[in-house]
């Protein structure tokens, strides 16, 4: 267990070898099959948990791993977007949220995923699939990470339609009796694991303080350096949007991220102050056209720029010609999209979130954290005069910008976030020696039960809410394998 923000030191005696693919070599004998569950066998739309579990993939196997990806079935993936090594999940499609699929379990998947023979498992998810690792762990004997993926408060906002969304005594359901009885259950999956990875160290304080007794490990995600070291493209903003004054924010285009606070708040209280001043919102998702048609109710529409969602090869672009990203969310437990943009020099103006966002940020250095010890209304307008301050200071935003690059490329560089995993599957192997025996038979059947009954409900509640529109633009995502060279332009040409 290491402070929040530091970095594990280097283990002693670790191979200095490196395998054909110029990576470190593996420790001898360790670890050597690896298992990562997760939501998405096909990566169909932008999201941050995929990519990572994308990225651990890719970094395992250059050290030489076997890594099966295990995740829901998918019928609409095609062979080259699926990980060589997979298995698949007897699953159910949400109706209102394309691409995501629930997973149900079975004895003949369970055998599957037995079949692997695997010396560790990541269960990379929020879903029922965290049973995944407790039956491997209990039968097979294998260490166990749970990985926080999900603010479950936030969670109900994408199931429920907007008029049951807005109800006062639906929101106390949820607030006050589903979400507690999502993280009691939760806990008790966690708890019967060898380890819970965090993004941020306010996460592990919020499962403490729910019930979490096995070990936290936080480790923040990495930024792919093939991505976003490649050389520049050409400026992807809108010609309207004059240097000096552009706001960005990528994201998921739905309720929980905050935009619609962010819309208002640029249209009253930074676009009459600053003329050149713009918002860009990368991104797609079931609340896009609400939030276009909020942009020209408030009389920003001409301000306001919408190009949907783009490939991850193209984002770097967005952020390399950027002045200033913006962030209101408080529903991260990381924010991938911050951690990229300080990678690529942009400072950050956001909401101190005490979870995931405010871990990854300097005040002062790498940007600014705007409290919310305020009312509402004083929040967003300090907020306004942090990013009016910036953008009036073009050399103190220069300078800002980086020391982001630097303070980012310090603390989430690939090899260091490889060795801090590797660090946790040792202390997780250890902890699984220790353990006193894990839960019987009949306890761990009732808790398969029990998450085929939750994702059975999920499924019908699916049909509440309008078919989403998630990538309007089909813009292809990275699939499992090495990064194509031809999606990328690494600097000096060489990837």
């Amino acid at each position: 267990m290491f402070p929040a923000g530091t970095l594990a030191p280097p283990r002693r005696g670790v191979d200095t070898r490196v395998t054909e693919h110029g990576a470190p070599v593996a420790p001898e004998g360790e670890f050597q099959r690896i298992g990562i569950v997760t939501d998405h066998l096909r990566v169909s739309y932008a999201n941050g948990s995929s990519f990572a579990s994308q990225f651990l993939r890719r970094e395992f196997a250059r050290r030489e791993h076997d890594v099966t990806i295990i995740g829901p079935h998918d019928p609409e993936a095609e062979a080259g977007e699926l990980p060589g090594r997979h298995v698949a999940l007897d699953s159910r499609p949400l109706r209102n949220h394309p691409g995501v699929h629930l997973p149900f379990p079975s004895a003949a998947a369970l055998q599957r995923v037995a079949q692997q023979r695997l010396d560790v498992l990541l269960g990379q998810t929020c879903t029922g699939m965290l049973e995944v690792g407790s039956w491997l762990r209990r039968t097979r004997r294998v260490p166990y990470l749970c990985v926080n993926t999900v603010h479950l408060p936030s969670l109900y906002n994408a199931i429920l339609p907007g008029v049951l969304f807005d109800s006062s005594w639906v929101k106390q359901l949820f607030e006050e009796h589903l979400i507690p009885l999502c993280e009691r259950r939760t806990v008790e999956a966690y708890n019967q694991s060898d380890g819970l990875i965090v993004l941020s160290e306010g996460m592990g304080e919020y499962w403490r303080r729910r019930g979490l007794r096995v070990p936290v490990h936080v480790i923040p995600r990495s930024v792919e350096p093939k991505v976003f070291d490649a050389r520049p493209g050409a400026d992807p903003f809108a010609a309207s949007a004059a240097r000096g004054g552009r706001l960005l924010c990528v994201c998921r285009h739905t309720r929980e991220k905050g935009l619609e606070r962010l819309i208002r708040l640029f249209a009253q209280k930074i676009a009459p102050r600053q003329a050149r001043a713009t918002l860009t919102l990368v991104g797609d998702g079931p609340d896009h056209l609400s939030f276009r048609r909020l942009s020209e109710r408030l009389g920003v529409a001409e301000r306001v720029f919408f190009p949907g969602e783009e490939p991850l090869s193209r984002v770097p672009d967005y952020y390399r010609h950027a002045d200033l990203f913006v962030y209101t969310s408080l529903s991260e437990t990381y924010g991938q999209v911050v951690s990229e943009a300080l990678w690529c020099g942009v400072p950050v103006v956001a909401l101190n979130d005490g979870m995931g966002v405010c871990s990854q940020i300097g005040d002062g250095q790498s940007g600014l954290l705007i409290g919310l010890e305020e009312n509402r209304d004083a929040v967003e307008a300090r907020f306004a005069g942090a990013v009016l301050r910036l953008l009036g200071d073009p050399a103190t935003l220069r300078g800002m910008g980086a020391r982001a690059a630097l303070l980012a490329r310090n603390r989430v560089a690939p090899e260091r976030i490889v060795e801090r995993y590797y660090d946790a599957f040792a202390h997780a192997r250890q902890h699984l020696q220790e353990a006193p025996p894990c839960a019987p038979r009949t306890e761990l059947r009732r808790r398969l039960q029990r998450w085929a009954t939750l994702h059975g409900l999920i499924v019908v509640l699916s049909y509440l809410r309008r078919r989403a529109v998630l990538n309007r633009n089909k813009s292809a995502q990275p699939n499992w394998g090495e990064l194509p060279a031809a999606e990328l332009r690494a600097v000096g040409g060489a990837i």
